[in-house]
């Protein structure tokens, strides 16, 4: 596998085919170790677009943090 090819490109709601970015209550991130991460919006009750947006800058950080280790 090459290097470039290990490179993830987009955001993590292009993973799913059908997914509606729209009405999304909390996120969570389940580590293999057991524990979880869960995020809500704190002032509204679904995330926004630029809240998402920072939630998949946030993710793309921990994937590049372990792929590193």
């Amino acid at each position: 596998m090459t290097e470039e090819s290990r490179n993830w490109q987009g955001t993590p709601l292009d993973m799913g085919e059908n997914l509606d970015p729209h009405g999304i209550r909390e996120l969570c991130i389940e580590y293999d170790t057991g524990d979880e991460d869960i995020f809500r919006p704190r002032l509204r009750r679904e995330f926004g677009s630029y809240e998402l947006q920072q939630a998949s800058a946030y993710l793309e950080t921990i994937v590049y943090r372990l792929s590193s280790e």
